[in-house]
């Protein structure tokens, strides 16, 4: 299905465990992919600790090797065009993250939002999760406009300086300048 500009947007979301092989599939754990309009993909993922050693993210030659949690975060978060990952210390920042040499990699844009924030948007994500199971099952943005999630996507992801025009234009939005 080719995605139509629209206001009244489709949202799909999917567990990420349900997306990986079995033997992997418990590290993705607490990482949702929210999809605008069926091209836009947000990533919520669950704490990242941020180090020296670790940040930016820098994937390894292959993606498909993940042994923890946090090698399952930071490669979803290096993957990601967009992410919204909770920090006590960044909340209410964002952060580019560069690409790093691998093929796989992109530039992309990290949220950091409260841990509080973060466990709010988690459950609504589980919930919808389990009410749009199927990969074409989504709901429109009308109908679940009053959840925080959705809230922060519209006044911090796409009010963004960092969010992409071109997405913009696929969700029937137009890039405001101040």
């Amino acid at each position: 299905m080719k995605p139509s500009p629209n206001y009244d947007f489709s949202i799909s979301v999917r567990h990420q465990p349900c997306e990986q092989e079995p033997e992997v599939a418990a590290l993705y754990q607490g990482i949702f992919d929210v999809i605008l309009n069926h091209t836009v993909s947000i990533m919520f993922v669950p704490n990242i600790e941020i180090n020296s050693y670790n940040w930016p993210p820098v994937l390894s030659e292959n993606i498909d090797d993940i042994f923890t949690e946090i090698e399952a975060r930071l490669i979803t978060t290096g993957l990601s065009k967009y992410t919204v990952t909770p920090n006590l210390l960044l909340a209410g920042k964002e952060e580019i993250i560069p690409q790093t040499g691998s093929d796989y990699c992109q530039s992309g844009v990290v949220f950091f939002v409260t841990p509080e924030e973060f466990d709010i948007f988690s459950m609504e994500l589980s919930r919808l999760a389990e009410q749009i199971p199927s990969l074409h099952s989504s709901k429109k943005v009308s109908e679940i406009q009053d959840l925080n999630f959705i809230k922060f996507i519209f006044s911090r992801i796409m009010s963004s300086k960092y969010f992409a025009e071109q997405d913009l234009q696929i969700l029937g939005r137009e890039k405001v300048y101040f």
